[in-house]
């Protein structure tokens, strides 16, 4: 039926575009709506396929297989639809580019004041006694409170204070000059 359609309004019989347009339309808008579009914009993109079609016959007598032209234009035309509604605006390329390499060089400087911070603070805890270095895991890598140090150690909560306290000290009298920075910041992050 729709072939016959096709035919008849390619050689000028517009009434037979009424009839393609009701023989599709079902077929059209459940494709579209299985795409992801909401009906709205389903409804808007047959209109607009069909509204080319009509003023643009002269150019189409090529078309042989119309549900194959309908399906593949009606795609094209949702996901133009789709482009223009979440159209980009005009971008220069020049400041993303300056600021991706301001962040590229920031986290570089970041990582290696990570890493240097990390040898810091390994070295530092090696000098710990085994207790007071437990005391600093517990608190600061598991996040754990003086109670519940207490109780996994054996010892009363002022007790575990008092340790943390002096391994937190040991810890700052024993840093070396270079590494101050790393040390006030990583006393400013213990507390």
């Amino acid at each position: 039926m729709g072939g016959e359609a096709w035919k008849k309004f390619l050689a000028g019989d517009d009434k037979s575009f009424a009839v393609l347009y009701h023989a599709y339309f079902s077929e059209l808008f459940a494709y579209a709506l299985k795409l992801g579009f909401d009906k709205e914009t389903c409804k808007d993109a047959i209109q607009d396929l069909f509204f080319k079609i009509y003023i643009s016959k002269n150019n189409l007598a090529h078309i042989r297989n119309i549900e194959f032209y309908l399906i593949r234009s009606l795609k094209n035309r949702l996901f133009d639809m789709h482009n223009d509604e979440h159209k980009i605006q005009e971008i220069d390329y020049q400041d993303i580019f300056v600021e991706n390499e301001k962040n590229i060089v920031e986290q570089i400087i970041d990582e290696e004041k990570e890493m240097q911070l990390k040898h810091v603070i390994s070295y530092l805890l090696q000098n710990l006694p085994p207790r007071q270095r437990k005391i600093v895991h517990y608190r600061y890598q598991f996040n754990l409170s003086y109670a519940e140090i207490g109780e996994i150690m054996h010892l009363s909560p002022d007790a575990v204070k008092k340790n943390l306290y002096r391994a937190l000290k040991k810890m700052k009298d024993t840093s070396t000059t270079n590494s101050s920075y790393f040390l006030t910041y990583l006393f400013t992050i213990l507390g």
